[in-house]
This record gives C-alpha cells, structure tokens and sequence, in this order.
C-alpha cells in the first residue's frame, strides 16, 4: 500500500471515529444556540481565525467546534475559543472573571484582557445583549499584548455580527 493510501485510510478511520460523538454534541449545540439565537461557531468566520493559526492549512482540515456550556456554547477552531452567552444588559455583572483581568478600553461595551502566560491572550467582552470570553494563541515569537490589537478586533468582530 501506497503511503498516500495509507494517510487515506488513516483519515477514514479518523473521522469514523469521531462522526458519532460530533453529531451527538452538535444536537445539545443546536438546542443552546437556539437559545442564544445562534451558536459560537456561527459567530466566526475562517477569515476572523486565519490570522491566529500558524498553520492555516489546519482550518480546511479541522473544522471548528462547537459544544454547549451552561446557558451558551464555545467554539474551538485553529488557534481560537470562544465563548458566547446571551445576557441581557441588565443582568450583566460587567466585571473581570479573574483578578488578573485588566480594563481593556475599545472592546465592546466593556472588556478585560490578560496574558495567560503569552500562550493565549485572553478577553472577557461585554455587548448590551452578549458575554463572550475569547481565548486567541499566541503564535511563535509574539506576545499577548502584541496581539491584543488584534484580538480586539476580533471581538469586536463578533459582537457586530451577534447584533
């Protein structure tokens, strides 16, 4: 067998092992996102991703995923997670989950930021209508606050497409 056979078999046995499990988590997504009115992955894009993977072939190979937590659902995909909840503004505590956590201005209607170490850089946002927690690798040679730019852009990305 040819080595391209072989890397062939190996992805069918891959994805014939992981089919089961994603369809069952995509009917418990179904059901928060139909709560939130649309589901964390729905909220982005490959283009809103592709500039925190290292490796974008990865985004066509992987494709994003999606799994219900509490009363929303987070969405891993490339170098991304991100956490979305429908809160109304007038149940939004708007303080920083962790200490750590420092104002971060221009992200939403209030944001937080920390470095996780510089491997992630993470952001806590607050919209009149969501709560969204973003955590965005850090590529090689870069730093948390390097990238924070972006990751508010990011945010603020997605809070437009949630309005």
């Amino acid at each position: 067998m040819g080595e391209q056979m072989r890397r062939v078999v190996t992805l069918l046995v891959v994805f014939g092992c992981i089919a089961p499990s994603v369809a069952a988590s995509q009917a418990r997504t179904a059901a928060a996102a139909g709560a939130l009115g649309t589901g964390a992955c729905a909220a982005l894009t490959r283009d809103m991703v592709a500039p925190f993977s290292e490796n974008k072939q990865v985004l066509d190979l992987i494709p994003p995923r999606e799994e219900p937590i509490g009363k929303g659902t987070a969405c891993d995909w490339g170098g991304v997670r991100l956490q979305l909840f429908a809160i109304p503004r007038s149940e939004q505590k708007r303080t920083p989950p962790v200490k750590e956590m420092q104002v971060l201005a221009g992200a939403g209607e209030a944001g937080f930021f920390r470095s996780n170490r510089d491997r992630f850089a993470e952001l806590a946002v607050y919209s009149a209508t969501h709560y969204i927690m973003l955590q965005v690798s850090v590529p090689t040679g870069k730093t948390a606050e390097a990238i924070k730019p972006d990751a508010v852009k990011l945010a603020n990305a997605i809070i437009a497409k949630l309005r």
